[in-house]
């Protein structure tokens, strides 16, 4: 939470967002998530309200910043994707405490390029890249397999088992694809066909206070075909359920992850090294795979989700932490 909110336990407002677009089930869903978080921050003293939003912050106006914090839980305005930043940008406008990361933390996370240049800067161990503007650029890339990303994409956006190149020509085909279908430049990395681990990070403001939680491994062992073997756009986002899950990934996730101690430590200190050098705040969520037996960074996500089937949750889980003792901690 912002470090200028009051010490004593405040009145919390959640702020949430609703799409009259969405279907019925993700609004359902999202009732349940708001109401089991209000349960939650009832149980650990807060009083508590909620707001939803859709394209506008008007309902703040009946809220005073000396009196309410928010938990903020809008994720979009106006339906449009990666406006969380607004979002806090206008929270910060108004003087109001809040979870989550700040409105310039948000906004640069989209950016591959700058997450990757701030971690770098900071020794921590990234994949050389090359971005391409056009598919003539793609002729300095040598490295395969490679992988094919948009350079301003988030949550696995542009991501399926395509984006997974073998050839100089199919490199050049994925990025006019990526040109012709987001319009942006593509980001061109090594695909690491290996182990693949995902950690939650709990502080405050990127301090030293920050800690991470037990690592989450997504198993790939039994797909046969290398380009399964990675978090698609589908696998991530998919309301269609296979094998009992409601998203597929969800069926290769194993957390606690089997590691050993020595490999944890390193999945800790890459994570919370991400979490200090982005300026994270409260939660995220660090994404890597291995090169050899080192962990190397592939993304990070500042505000990630924190439903029960999350890596946030689940790793608090194998700490012996039920929700509310996570939302207690983020409130705190």
């Amino acid at each position: 939470m912002n470090p200028d909110a009051p010490a004593a336990k405040p009145n919390v407002l959640i702020l949430y967002n609703e799409n009259p677009a969405w279907p019925e089930s993700d609004r359902a869903w999202t009732a349940r998530m708001v109401r089991m978080l209000a349960g939650a921050l009832r149980h650990t003293g807060h009083t508590v309200q909620t707001a939803m939003v859709f394209d506008t912050l008007a309902p703040l106006d009946d809220y005073d910043p000396r009196a309410w914090v928010i938990w903020n839980w809008a994720e979009e305005l106006g339906g449009q994707p990666w406006t969380d930043w607004q979002v806090a940008a206008e929270l910060e406008r108004r003087g109001f405490a809040f979870t989550g990361s700040a409105a310039e933390v948000l906004a640069a996370s989209v950016d591959r390029r700058w997450i990757k240049a701030r971690l770098r800067a900071h020794g921590l161990p990234v994949l050389p890249d090359l971005v391409c503007a056009d598919p003539a650029e793609s002729r300095a890339w040598s490295d395969f397999p490679a992988i094919v990303k948009g350079v301003t994409q988030h949550g696995s956006f542009g991501i399926d088992r395509e984006a997974v190149v073998d050839t100089p020509e199919a490199l050049a085909a994925r990025v006019a694809y990526v040109r012709a279908t987001f319009d942006c430049d593509a980001l061109v990395e090594p695909f690491l066909d290996t182990r693949e681990f995902h950690v939650a990070v709990l502080g405050a403001n990127g301090s030293q206070h920050s800690h991470a939680l037990p690592p989450a491994e997504y198993d790939f062992s039994g797909l046969a075909d290398p380009r399964d073997r990675l978090l698609t756009y589908h696998a991530k986002h998919s309301d269609v359920v296979e094998d009992g899950y409601a998203y597929p990934a969800l069926k290769w996730l194993r957390c606690p992850a089997a590691v050993d101690e020595a490999l944890g430590a390193r999945l800790a200190a890459a994570a919370l090294g991400t979490f200090r050098a982005l300026g994270c705040r409260d939660y995220a969520r660090v994404d890597m795979r291995l090169r050899g037996a080192e962990p190397v960074l592939l993304d990070v996500n500042p505000n990630c989700d924190l439903d029960l089937t999350s890596v946030v949750m689940r790793g608090a889980r194998a700490l012996g932490w039920a929700y509310h003792d996570v939302v207690a901690h983020i409130a705190a």
